[in-house]
This record gives C-alpha cells, sequence and structure tokens, in this order.
C-alpha cells in the first residue's frame, strides 16, 4: 500500500468538546488525494482520546509536553511528503486539505500558513476576528511569501522539516512563530493560504482575551530575543504597530511623572501621546467597527476600537515588562 501524500497532524489537549466536529470535517473533504489523520493525545484528562480512538485515526498518546512537542510527536511519524498542522479546536472547510497543500504540491512553496474565521458571535468574538482579518491585510500582499506561521492551520514539506527541524519544544507560547522565522531565515518560502479558514471559537470576554494576549506577548519576546532581526517588523506585526505600542509605554511613563510632579504638563503629554497611539491604531479602529456591525451602534463601534486599541498596548506591555523581569531575578538571585 502506498503512502498517503499528505499527513494532517493534530495536537490534542482536553478537548473532547470539538475533536469529533474536527475529524468529521476532514473525513468529509472533497479532495482526491490520499491523507491520513493522526492525532497526539497530549496528556489530557477528558474523552477527547477516546473519541479520536472511535473515529478511526490513528492515536498516539504522551506525557503533557505542550503543543510544539505533540506536533513532532505527530510528524515524526507521518508518512505523507506534506504535513498539514490542525488545532483540535479548528474545523476546516472542505476545501482545506486541496488549498492549503496545492501551495506545497505545485506552488513551489516549502510551507503554508492558513486562516481562521469565527465559530461563535459576540463583541469579543467580534473584536478577535477584526483584529485578525487587519494583520491579514497586510499579509495579502505578500505574494512572494511570508514570514509568518499560526499553529492553528499551517503545514510544511516533509523535506524542510527535515532540513530545518520540527517545532521548538522548549517554548510553550510563540512555537509558531519561531518556526516561521527560522523558515525564512533558513531559505524557506511560507504561503499565504487565504482561501481556506478553519473556524474556531474565539474567547467571549474580555478579560479571557487579554489574558491570552498577555501570554502571547511574553512568548513573543522570548522568540525576539531569539531573532533580533525581527523585532522592527514582520509580516504579521507591522513597524507602525510596535511605535504605536512605544507611544503607550511612553504615555504611561508620563502620567506616572504627572502623578509623582503632580504636573499638568506631564498629564497633557501623557494624553498627546495617547492620542498619537490611537492615531497610529485608527485602521484598526476602524476594521473593529465595520465588524460591530448589528451588534452596536457605529460611534460605540468606533469606541470600542478606541478601547481597544489602548488596552491591547498596556497587555502587551505588561506581558514584556513582566518577562524581562523574569529574566533578571534569577540573576539576581544567583548574584
Amino acid at each position: 500500500m502506498s503512502p498517503p501524500t499528505v499527513s494532517v497532524v493534530i495536537p490534542l489537549y482536553q478537548d473532547a468538546s470539538s475533536i469529533a466536529v474536527v475529524l468529521n470535517a476532514l473525513n468529509a473533504q472533497e479532495s482526491a488525494i490520499a491523507f491520513e489523520i493522526i492525532v497526539v493525545d497530549d496528556g489530557s484528562m477528558d474523552s477527547g482520546p477516546e473519541i479520536a480512538k472511535a473515529a478511526g485515526v490513528t492515536l498516539l498518546s504522551q506525557a503533557n509536553a505542550g503543543p510544539a512537542a505533540a506536533r513532532n510527536t505527530g510528524a515524526d511519524r507521518a508518512r505523507g511528503s506534506i504535513i498539514l498542522y490542525l488545532d483540535a479546536d479548528c474545523v476546516p472547510p472542505r476545501n482545506w486539505l486541496d488549498d492549503m497543500s496545492a501551495q506545497m504540491l505545485t506552488g513551489g512553496f516549502d510551507a503554508v500558513v492558513g486562516t481562521i474565521c469565527p465559530a461563535n458571535d459576540g463583541v469579543v468574538p467580534r473584536l478577535i476576528q477584526s483584529e485578525v482579518a487587519d494583520r491579514y491585510r497586510t499579509m495579502a500582499h505578500a505574494f512572494d511569501g511570508v514570514d509568518f506561521i499560526a499553529a492553528p492551520s499551517c503545514g510544511t514539506t516533509r523535506a524542510l522539516r527535515e532540513r530545518l527541524g520540527g517545532f521548538d519544544e522548549t517554548l510553550r507560547q510563540a512555537e509558531d512563530v519561531e518556526m516561521g522565522y527560522r523558515i525564512s531565515q533558513g531559505g524557506g518560502r511560507i504561503a499565504f493560504v487565504q482561501s481556506a479558514p478553519v473556524a474556531h471559537h474565539h474567547q467571549t470576554t474580555w478579560q479571557q482575551f487579554m489574558c491570552v494576549k498577555y501570554r502571547r506577548a511574553m512568548g513573543r519576546i522570548e522568540v525576539l530575543n531569539r531573532y533580533p532581526d525581527k523585532r522592527r517588523a514582520d509580516d504579521w506585526t507591522p513597524l507602525q504597530f510596535k511605535v504605536q505600542v512605544g507611544a503607550i509605554g511612553l504615555a504611561g511613563i508620563a502620567l506616572a511623572l504627572a502623578l509623582l510632579m503632580w504636573s499638568l504638563s506631564w498629564v497633557m503629554i501623557a494624553c498627546a501621546l495617547g492620542g498619537v497611539a490611537v492615531i497610529l491604531g485608527w485602521p484598526q479602529v476602524k476594521t473593529t467597527a465595520v465588524h460591530m456591525r448589528g451588534l452596536v451602534q457605529w460611534p460605540v463601534g468606533h469606541v470600542i476600537g478606541i478601547g481597544f486599541v489602548l488596552a491591547r498596548a498596556v497587555v502587551i506591555i505588561a506581558g514584556v515588562i513582566t518577562h524581562k523581569l523574569r529574566r533578571v531575578m534569577p540573576r539576581r538571585t544567583n548574584a
């Protein structure tokens, strides 16, 4: 029996509520490509592994080691010349397998990154999707390839994996970002595939969303320490966004000085810097307002967008500060 052309690897951890739907969607693919499905249980304590086993897919198990390790375990067992990665809570459309594979089979690319769309609705899910859509708009113009990989829907050729290695298992956050940087620096080409978005249930509360942003910020800083040339900008995070976050950071310093010195001048400087951040983030504000149509009135959508631009920057700055403190504290303790 000849090996499959494509191997789909799914890391599984506490996803009993979604894995059956994901596997059913894969089995319903409108494709003539031979493929296999490998589910890697990363130490789940729910019924997810039993559901996957009953579906007849290849099921591997390991002690909890994180999604990067789970993907690598699955890829090590994969037989296809193309390895696609799909998260266990992301439901693929029927053209996902063909469209994700095509750029590597015939398009000359070494890897692909797909897109996501919301599987639920509400203010926060629409806010999340508005941010994602804003980033996709920039990536859509990179016809020669991007330098970014997003784990929910992505893939590489087997040849590329053998040359550059798999996901970095030392990272619990931003392991996909690190993979994208490593591929682009290693001469690989990553295609951005917009035609097959996977459906994902976004966070539903501001607290959940900002906690995710905080953790991702710390993971991203760790990766940027390894790839300092990406600090200025990459295809996912343009320079304008980083300047915006910097303006908010300076505004925070100015506000602290205003409180310490009881100075109106510093308050005005803080407000001016905050205004600069909002101006830089205005495309995101407009995108947010568009996505909020039908839920809130037009002016309220803009207010939500402004609030998000400011809150996002604050949370990212908090993540950066926390990461730096964690690096400094052990040194002081050792000293």
